[in-house]
């Protein structure tokens, strides 16, 4: 039987200074959660991955079928699999209720005080990093993930176990240094004005697409404390994982780029074909979806009396 321990929170407040960013979209460093549950992975010596979650407040249904399927923590025993998702901030009273009671009954929202828009995504992974440094210390792996991704797990901790014993270290849909274009474009959703890069027509550092990351744990104390030093940026993806762990140095980017798919219908063929063989860890998903891809990865896999799936694991 796994001892199990309280793991304290990391004092963060004693070494934040202020800032100030000339940009309307400053990063709430330490503003207050306006919903916070402290006691996601406390009582626990290990958790085997900690997921978190960019999700929109309106997509409630979307987190339902998320919790149900392959986010339904039970399934993986042995391992501990742990969830929280974040939001920012809404004036619909009527969502921000629905919110609170969804959070009162699944105990994983995390919600900051910052408008839940594109462009804050940011401050949503800025939030996501304190929040683990302060509360989830104990997870052997983060993973980051947007909520229209989905991850075969039972894949992951049986061929992916490495990347717990890996320090400094991001794995993920990498994009090299000196590749992607800043786009200018004033009508581009990803316009970037010449406020910021001004002469740079690619992005600098190496980073990663953001719809799912797996990151070491070691790393997350000192990526967010990177950001009170490191110019805010809004593109999340880059900053997070690109600007923020350059200015640490020796961190790793890995690519899982061959074992993903963007579209569920390649994903589910593949499954349906090859069973647990199919090469994809990550694939696409959301909404009505998400039932038929979790039908396919469990397709050929037993399930126990109690919930979980047998998994072909090693300790």
């Amino acid at each position: 039987m796994e001892r199990r321990i309280d793991v304290h929170p990391l004092n963060i407040k004693n070494q934040v200074r202020k800032i100030e960013t000339k940009t309307m979209y400053p990063v709430g460093l330490y503003a207050s959660y306006l919903i916070n549950n402290v006691n996601v992975c406390r009582g626990y010596e290990k958790i085997s991955a900690l997921v978190m979650v960019h999700t929109a407040i309106e997509h409630f249904f979307r987190r339902k079928e998320m919790r149900r399927t392959w986010l339904n923590t039970t399934h993986y025993s042995p391992k501990h699999l742990k969830v929280i998702f974040l939001v920012g901030t809404t004036e619909n009273k009527t969502m921000q209720e629905k919110l609170r009671n969804e959070s009162n009954v699944f105990h994983d929202i995390i919600q900051g005080d910052f408008v839940d828009t594109y462009r804050n995504l940011t401050n949503k992974g800025v939030m996501g990093y304190r929040w683990i440094a302060e509360n989830c210390m104990n997870a052997e792996i983060i993973v980051k993930i947007d909520d229209d991704s989905f991850i075969n797990f039972f894949k992951f901790f049986e061929d992916y176990s490495f990347l717990v014993r890996r320090n400094r270290y991001v794995f993920c849909n990498k994009v090299h240094q000196d590749t992607m274009l800043i786009i200018r474009d004033k009508t581009s959703k990803w316009y970037v004005s010449d406020q910021f890069y001004k002469g740079r027509s690619v992005y600098p550092h190496t980073y990663c697409s953001g719809f799912v990351v797996f990151i070491s744990t070691d790393l997350i104390p000192a990526l967010y404390q990177v950001v009170f030093t490191a110019p805010f940026f809004w593109v999340d993806d880059f900053y997070l994982f690109g600007l923020l762990p350059s200015r640490l140095g020796y961190v790793r980017h890995g690519s899982f780029a061959k074992n993903l798919t963007f579209t569920h219908e390649e994903a589910l063929k593949c499954y349906q074909t090859y069973k647990r063989k199919c090469k994809f860890l990550v694939m696409e998903a959301r909404d009505e979806h998400i039932d038929d891809m979790w039908k396919a990865v469990v397709a050929d896999r037993y399930q126990s009396v109690y919930g979980n799936y047998y998994m072909n694991i090693t300790y």
